[in-house]
């Protein structure tokens, strides 16, 4: 695979472009990535990821080792001499959801005086529709008499399952306007073995803003569901697994009841899809109520601790887990740091705990205290909260726990622990959408 045909650069090192570029290193691929920072080429360069993901490290030791795999500072050595260029950034976004180009296009700008003749850009940075058509004007721009392609694919990765997610594509998707473009990446990326689909270009791009906000839509529905199973004493779950019973919804669907989406990526293709109806002055009802509803779903904590406790002035919260979701170590977007931010506002004292919690990351926050031992968390806590759903929290002892906190109330926002033992323990125990604590066990009274 190293011929000339698979020399690779990636650009944009951060979560997946790292993947990337050490899974096409192990399929065989000769590969130069640039990383957002020296320290990140450093620490990269031995095999270090700029944040966890499972079986990540491995797979770039073992590129680096290879000599297959190499990170550099310099964009136009790294895409000098290269007939592929992946543009593979996780694009920022602002505090409003709304996509931050700036990293892309500059990357963009630095490669493009370095670029050989007949090299095909590469794009899975999520972006807006139209992205992919600015990229190619400031190629043309830099490099009038440069011949190059330029195609799409709609980044699927998971935090936590990215590697899998990257080794077996869920979305094999390739969009281009050339059909010559799409043939030299279907044979590049044979090593797949997936049937790709062929699309124009810009359906490539809204393919991904679909996908993501049908998810948003689900579950926004799977939450307000859950809100009402509350409230008559109906367990939300049973009834989304009924639902997928059904083919027409099907055995994946997002539907159980919990918090609402967070981080930048469904959130980001809500607000572009908006967006592009606010440009076309077209109206986006649905999409608009959706989001509404995202916005005070994760009120539930706040509201739920209130009825229990009252005012939140001054009582001692914990909260278990702070990353975006389980298996990874970034905190950046996620719910429990908005839920913290809701307590805080109401006269919470906050303090934490979480296994992977990237400690930079933690630092930069004051709104709580940070703990590395979860008793020691909830020690004198009013009240514990468990927001991110890590394995390392079935197996602490309840029992414990409780004696060290001065409350006992224990909110369980992903529905992760069983609600009969943790009465049992002698919590008053809460999770979302599962017919606990609503108006109708009064009624059943």
């Amino acid at each position: 695979m190293a011929s000339e045909n698979g020399r690779l650069a990636v650009l944009g090192c951060w979560h997946q472009g790292t993947v990337g570029a050490a899974c096409l290193a192990d399929f065989g691929f000769d590969v130069t990535g640039v990383a957002a920072s020296p320290k990140d080429t450093e620490q990269l360069n031995k095999g270090k990821a700029p944040l966890y993901e499972p079986g990540l490290d491995d797979l770039l030791l073992k590129g680096v080792s290879s000599g297959r795999l190499r990170f550099i500072d310099s964009v136009a050595e790294a895409v000098a001499n290269r007939p592929f260029v992946l543009v593979m950034h996780d694009t920022p976004v602002d505090e409003n959801d709304q996509s931050d180009l700036n990293p892309i296009f500059s990357a963009v700008r630095e490669a493009a005086p370095a670029m050989q003749d007949g090299v095909i850009v590469y794009v899975t940075a999520q972006a807006p529709v139209g992205t992919c058509d600015k990229i190619a004007a400031m190629i043309r721009e830099a490099r009038p008499s440069l011949k190059f392609g330029i195609a799409c694919s709609p980044e699927n990765l998971r935090l936590g399952q990215a590697v899998q997610r990257f080794i077996h594509p869920a979305l094999p998707v390739l969009g281009s306007d050339d059909p010559a473009v799409l043939d030299r990446l279907e044979k590049l990326f044979s090593v797949f073995n997936v049937k790709w689909m062929r699309v124009s270009l810009r359906a490539a791009e809204m393919t991904k803003h679909a996908l993501n906000a049908f998810l948003a839509t689900c579950v926004t529905f799977g939450n307000e569901l859950g809100n009402i199973c509350d409230e008559v004493g109906v367990d939300g779950q049973a009834v989304a697994k009924a639902l997928r019973l059904e083919e027409r919804v099907g055995p994946k669907a997002m539907l159980f009841p919990g918090m609402g989406f967070s981080g930048g990526t469904l959130a980001r293709d809500m607000q572009t899809l908006r967006g592009l109806g606010d440009r076309y002055g077209l109206e986006t009802t649905m999409l608009d109520g959706v989001w509404e509803a995202n916005q005070r779903q994760n009120s539930f904590v706040l509201r739920k601790l209130k009825k229990s406790l009252g005012d939140l002035k001054g009582r001692r919260i914990a909260v278990f887990g702070l990353t975006y979701k389980p298996q990874t170590s970034t905190l950046r977007r996620s719910a429990a740091l908005e839920i913290i931010a809701d307590l805080k506002k109401a006269g919470a004292i906050i303090t934490a705990h979480d296994p992977m919690a990237d400690r930079a990351e933690v630092a930069q926050h004051t709104e709580f205290q940070f703990m590395d031992d979860p008793c020691a968390a909830a020690d004198g806590s009013d009240a514990l909260v468990i927001i991110t759903a890590w394995e390392d929290y079935l197996k602490l002892d309840y029992g414990r726990i409780l004696k060290a906190m001065k409350g006992r109330v224990l909110i369980d926002c992903s529905s992760m622990l069983k609600a009969e033992e943790m009465d049992s323990a002698g919590f008053e125990y809460m999770n979302v959408g599962r017919g606990r604590g609503g108006a109708a066990q009064g009624e059943k009274k």
